[in-house]
C-alpha cells in the first residue's frame, strides 16, 4: 500500500488543503508559520506511531470552534493509497465485486472514527428505511396470495408464518442507519425454509424476488466490510518527528520517571522512552539496583540482575551500531550504552577517532538522526519497513553542504520500503533536479494554509527557497567540465558557439572537445566566477575583449588567481589589427553592419568622419546612435541575427573570420596542452564544443 495523495481539513490554520500528490520523497517548502508543521502533525494522526489522538479543543480551528465544532464529526486527515498487484488480488478474493479497485481512501475524524472508501467503486448499503419499504411491499403481496384448489389451509398458515417473520425483523430494526446482513437475510431464510413443495415456491416467487436482492446486497456489503477491515490492517503507520526531539546523552532515571507523571509531556520524553524500549530495560528495576548500598555483601541475585542490565545494554549498543551504519554514511559510528547507578549514558566513537564522546557533544546532525532513527525503530515496531516518515525541518542546524547530504540520505530511504515527506525552508534541502517532488506551502489571502505542486506562491519569502535551489543547481552545472574558458557575456557566448559549429563545416580547427565556454555576465563577475571554478578544481582560462576595462580585469585575474600565468588570459584584440577589438570585430565590418540593419530596421548607418576614425565597429555604431539620439545600442540584437545566420548557413562564414578564429583556437589549445594530451586539429573538426550559459 503506497500513499499517492493526502488531504488535511479543519486542523489548526488549515481549512482544506485539497488533494496533495505524493512521491516516494516529497518536500513541503514554505516559510516559518506557513503551516508545514500542522500539516504533518495533522497527517500523522491518520495512523500515528505514537498513538496520539486529535484534541478538538486545541486542534480544531480556533475561530470556528464555538459555532461549528459540535455541529458534526469533522474529518481531518484523508490518505489515498494505491494497492499493489498482490493486494489487489487478495482484495478481489475477499470481495469479487471489488476486482477493479486500485486505490483505497482512509479518513480520520476528530472522534477518532476511521472511514474507509474504495475509490471508483459505488457502494450500496441497505438503509433501514429501504428495508421497511421493501418488507411492507412483501407483506402486502403476501396478503393478496391465493391458493390452488385444496391448498387453502396450508397457504393461510404459510402466509401467517411469512408475514410474522417479516414483522419480527421490522420490530427489531433501529430508527435509522444501515441494515446488517442478518436483518436482511433472516426473513428470507425463514420463508425459504418453510416452502417445501413446488406449488408453494411458485406462489411465493414474487415475494422472494423482492427479498432476494436485499439479501444478496447484504451479503456483498458484508464482504465489503471484511475487505475494509483487511485494508485498515494494511494502513501504514506515520512516524512524525520534529527537530527538537533529540535525546540527551546522560539520563537521570529518577528525574525522568518523575517527569512522566506530569500532565504536560515534554518532547524529549518520547525519544527517551523509545531508548529504554529499544534496550529492553525496566526503569523501576534499574532504580532498585541503583539503591543497593555499599557494604551489604555479595548477593547473587543483585549480581545477576546487574549482568542482565549490562548484557541488554551491550546487545542494544551492537544492534544500534549495525543498523545506524546503513542510515548515516558520513562515518562509521559505534554506540555504547552504559548504566551508571541512577544514570543511563550514551557514548559515541567512530572509525577516525576511537575515543568515547558523549552523544550531546557530537554534531547536531548526528544527534538528530540518532534520535530520529531510534523513534523510527521503536514506534514503528515490526511494521517499520512500511511506515511513512514525516520529518519536520530535518537538518535544520546543519551546514548547507551537510543538508545536501541529508537529502541524498532521505532519497536513499525513500527508494526502499519507506515513503518520506519532509518540510524545509532551506534551499539546500531542495533537490532542484526533482522539483516535481516539491510542494509549496503558503498562506492564502484568508490566512489559511495552502499547498500547491504547480502554482508557486507569489510572496518572496515563500518563493525564495525554490528560487535559490534552482540557482544553486544551475551553478553546480558549471563544475561538470574541468577545463573552462570564460568569456565576457552572453553575446560573446552566442557568437563563439555558432562560429565553432561553422568551423567544423569549413574544415577548420575547432576548440578542443574537453573545453566548456562560460559567460561571466560582465567583467565585474569575472574574478568571483573564476575563483569559484578554481575552488572546484576547474582549470580556467579567459578570452576577453581587447579594450582597457577588459585588460585591467584580465590582469587582476592573472595576478590574483592564475599565479602569474599570463598565457591563461587571452585578448581578442591581440589577434586583430585593432588591439582594443571585441568579438564583433572578428567579422568583416560590412557583414556586421548588415546584421545591425536587420536588427534595427530603418536606422541609416551613415557614419560621420569622427565615427569612421574609431577602430572598432561597435564604437562606431554607439557613436552614431548617440549622435542621432536613437537610444542605447544593444549588442545582443545584431548578435542574435548573426548567430541565427551562421547556424542556418555555416558554410557562408567568411574566410576572414575563420582565419582569425583559427588563431584564437590554436592559442586557447596551447593554454591547456601542458595538462592533458591535445587531440589533433583534424580530429577535432567535428567534435562538439561543450557550452554552459549562466
Amino acid at each position: 500500500m503506497h500513499l499517492i495523495a493526502f488531504r488535511i481539513q479543519n486542523y489548526k490554520k488549515i481549512r482544506d488543503t485539497d488533494w496533495v500528490l505524493c512521491e516516494n520523497l516529497t518536500v513541503m517548502v514554505g516559510k516559518n508559520e506557513a503551516g508545514k508543521s500542522c500539516l504533518f502533525r495533522g497527517l500523522s494522526k491518520l495512523n500515528p506511531s505514537d498513538g496520539e489522538k486529535y484534541d478538538g479543543l486545541k486542534e480544531f480551528p480556533r475561530s470556528r470552534y464555538t459555532k461549528e465544532f459540535q455541529l458534526q464529526d469533522w474529518p481531518v486527515a484523508t490518505g489515498r493509497f494505491a494497492l499493489s498487484e498482490e493486494e489487489r488480488k487478495h482484495l478481489s478474493d475477499l470481495a469479487p465485486s471489488l476486482n477493479e479497485v486500485k486505490e483505497v481512501e482512509f479518513t480520520r475524524h476528530y472522534s477518532w472514527s476511521l472511514s474507509t472508501f474504495f475509490k471508483d467503486f459505488s457502494e450500496s448499503p441497505i438503509k433501514v428505511e429501504e428495508l421497511r419499504s421493501e418488507f411492507a411491499k412483501a407483506i402486502k403481496q403476501i396478503e393478496q396470495l391465493t391458493a390452488p384448489e385444496g391448498k387453502g389451509e396450508q397457504l393461510t398458515a404459510l402466509k401467517k408464518e411469512a408475514s410474522g417473520s417479516l414483522q419480527r425483523v421490522l420490530s427489531s430494526l433501529p430508527a435509522s442507519g444501515d441494515v446488517t446482513k442478518d436483518q436482511a437475510v433472516s426473513a428470507l431464510s425463514a420463508i425459504n425454509t418453510s416452502l417445501s413443495e413446488e406449488w408453494q415456491k411458485n406462489i411465493f416467487r414474487p415475494i422472494l424476488e423482492i427479498l432476494q436482492p436485499l439479501a444478496s446486497r447484504a451479503e456483498t456489503n458484508e464482504k465489503h466490510q471484511a475487505a475494509k477491515n483487511w485494508a485498515v490492517g494494511l494502513l501504514p503507520k506515520f512516524v512524525y518527528f520534529a527537530n527538537y526531539d533529540m535525546l540527551e546523552s546522560a539520563i537521570h532515571i529518577p528525574g525522568f520517571l518523575t517527569s512522566l507523571q506530569q500532565v504536560q509531556k515534554q518532547p524529549k520524553q518520547r525519544v527517551t522512552l523509545c531508548l529504554f524500549k529499544h534496550v529492553g530495560l525496566d526503569l523501576q528495576d534499574m532504580l532498585r539496583l541503583s539503591s543497593q548500598n555499599p557494604g551489604q555483601g555479595f548477593k547473587e541475585e543483585v549480581r545477576r540482575r546487574l549482568d542482565e542490565l549490562s548484557i541488554k545494554s551491550n546487545s542494544a549498543s551492537i544492534a544500534m551500531t549495525a543498523g545506524f551504519r546503513d542510515w548515516w554514511e558520513q562515518r562509521e559510528h559505534r554506540f555504547r550504552y552504559d548504566f551508571q547507578g541512577e544514570y543511563f549514558r550514551i557514548w559515541v566513537s567512530d572509525d577516525i577517532d576511537a575515543s568515547d564522546v558523549e552523544l550531546d557533544q557530537r554534531s547536531t546532525g548526528l544527534q538528530y538522526f540518532f534520535s530520529f532513527y531510534l523513534v523510527f525503530l521503536v514506534e514503528a515496531g515490526e511494521a517499520h519497513k512500511n511506515c511513512i516518515l514525516l520529518l519536520d525541518e530535518p537538518g535544520l542546524h546543519l551546514h548547507g553542504t551537510a543538508q545536501l547530504k541529508v537529502v541524498q540520505f532521505l532519497r536513499k530511504i525513500s527508494k526502499g520500503s519507506n515513503q518520506v515527506l519532509y518540510s524545509t525552508h532551506s534551499p539546500f534541502m531542495i533537490d532542484a533536479n526533482h522539483l516535481e517532488s516539491a510542494r509549496a506551502v503558503f498562506e492564502g489571502d484568508d490566512g489559511t494554509t495552502k499547498v500547491s505542486a504547480d502554482v508557486w506562491p507569489r510572496d518572496k519569502d515563500s518563493l525564495f527557497p525554490l528560487q535559490a535551489a534552482l540557482g544553486y543547481n544551475l551553478v553546480q552545472s558549471l563544475f561538470l567540465s574541468k577545463k573552462q574558458v570564460i568569456v565576457e557575456g552572453i553575446t560573446d557566448f552566442w557568437l563563439l558557439k555558432a562560429l565553432d559549429q561553422a568551423m567544423s563545416v569549413k574544415g577548420k580547427m575547432r576548440l578542443r572537445q574537453d573545453l566548456t565556454l562560460v559567460p561571466s555576465a560582465g567583467l565585474s563577475k569575472l574574478l568571483p566566477l573564476a575563483s569559484m571554478l578554481i575552488g572546484h578544481e576547474v582549470e580556467v582560462a579567459a578570452l576577453l575583449d581587447g579594450d582597457e576595462p577588459a585588460r585591467k580585469e584580465g590582469k587582476k585575474l592573472v595576478e590574483k588567481l592564475l599565479a602569474g600565468q599570463d598565457r591563461k588570459c587571452l585578448f581578442i584584440g591581440d589577434f586583430l589589427d585593432n588591439k582594443a577589438g571585441e568579438v564583433e570585430d572578428i567579422f568583416p565590418e560590412d557583414e556586421y553592419l548588415k546584421a545591425v540593419r536587420e536588427a534595427y530596421p530603418g536606422v541609416d548607418l551613415d557614419f560621420d568622419k569622427a565615427e569612421k576614425k574609431l577602430p572598432g565597429v561597435v564604437d562606431k555604431i554607439k557613436g552614431l546612435f548617440e549622435r542621432k539620439n536613437i537610444g542605447p545600442f544593444e549588442k545582443w540584437k545584431p548578435a542574435a541575427v548573426l548567430r541565427d545566420s551562421i547556424s542556418a548557413n555555416p558554410d557562408k562564414v567568411s574566410d576572414f573570420t575563420c582565419d582569425i578564429l583559427q588563431k584564437i583556437n590554436e592559442a586557447i589549445d596551447s593554454l591547456f596542452s601542458s595538462t592533458a594530451s591535445t587531440p589533433s586539429s583534424s580530429a577535432r573538426t567535428d567534435a562538439p564544443l561543450k557550452t554552459t550559459a549562466s
